[in-house]
């Protein structure tokens, strides 16, 4: 779009200043149509009428050449001196395209980088569909995965990069402090998927603060079904929120390992120490929610 220019005194000018107001408004408005039509300045007789919608547009136009504003030519005006304060057609043409051409390649260059973005996450999702390592489950390797960040917590920081460990196979990085949880899962038949985010090793981290690793697995073990046990850590993550807070002071008792007949869909009777460690965890879940819903 080409802008027309007036200078800030325009009004005051002398031969502005004694114009009438229909006069005034034609000659504002022959600018405008000159830069918008690309006329550089010509305004032809036939479209007189079409610049402004005056009262005695023919009369305003002869003042204007009184005023010597307008110059007379063969068939219509030219406004005075307009090129030497607007823009040619040429000029304003050239503006037009360099502006379209740098639109365009700032258009593309935002197209290419969410292209790129999109192609990195589809590598992500899909493991090695596109030549990237599958999640690995509990620690084992099938190649070389991209390894998992380790968290932080706000106040104590539960694993530095240096204490994050890594299995012999360059697997998935298991922080420091989760390396037990991760053993009593495995001992316990309970194999799953341990890729995670740093967002999500940061939950595994305040739950293992709010409840304990020991209780952690066996709320695990009791929602765990045999028959469709989940892939990955993620449904664990989110299970383990279902828990209260066990009171300070309450012990915990030692996950069981359960036999493989487990992992084939049996689930053996417990014995009387079982059976005494599934009562005491039971007295302490209820002791908790009790105190949550009286605090």
């Amino acid at each position: 779009m080409p802008w027309v220019r007036l200078d800030d005194r325009f009004p005051s000018h002398r031969k502005v200043a004694l114009l009438s107001d229909k006069a005034f408004r034609l000659y504002v408005s022959g600018l405008c149509w000159a830069s918008e039509n690309l006329t550089e300045g010509l305004i032809q007789d036939r479209e007189l009428t079409l610049v402004a919608r005056v009262r005695g547009i023919k009369s305003a136009a002869r003042e204007l050449e009184d005023a010597q504003l307008w110059d007379r030519v063969e068939g219509g005006w030219c406004i005075h001196d307009f090129l030497e304060y607007n823009p040619d057609r040429a000029k304003v043409k050239a503006d037009r395209e360099a502006n379209a051409a740098r639109q365009q390649a700032y258009r593309d260059r935002k197209k290419a980088e969410r292209e790129a973005r999109k192609a990195a996450e589809d590598t992500a999702r899909n493991g090695d569909r596109n030549g990237v390592t599958p999640p690995v489950r509990n620690g084992g390797s099938n190649g070389t995965p991209s390894p998992s960040p380790s968290p932080a917590s706000p106040t104590e920081k539960p694993a530095s990069s240096a204490g994050a460990r890594a299995n012999a196979a360059t697997g998935p990085q298991i922080p420091e402090f989760a390396q037990p949880l991760v053993d009593q899962m495995t001992a316990a038949g309970m194999v799953v998927g341990w890729r995670l985010t740093e967002v999500e090793w940061f939950a595994v981290h305040a739950h293992i603060k709010r409840s304990s690793i020991d209780a952690l697995v066996e709320f695990a073990r009791r929602r765990w079904n045999p028959a469709d046990p989940p892939q990955t850590a993620r449904y664990l993550t989110r299970i383990w929120s279902d828990m209260p807070s066990l009171p300070e002071g309450m012990p915990t008792q030692p996950a069981p390992t359960l036999p493989a007949a487990v992992g084939a869909g049996v689930v053996p009777f417990p014995d009387r120490q079982q059976q005494a460690s599934d009562d005491l965890f039971d007295r302490a879940m209820q002791r908790a929610k009790t105190r949550m819903q009286e605090d």
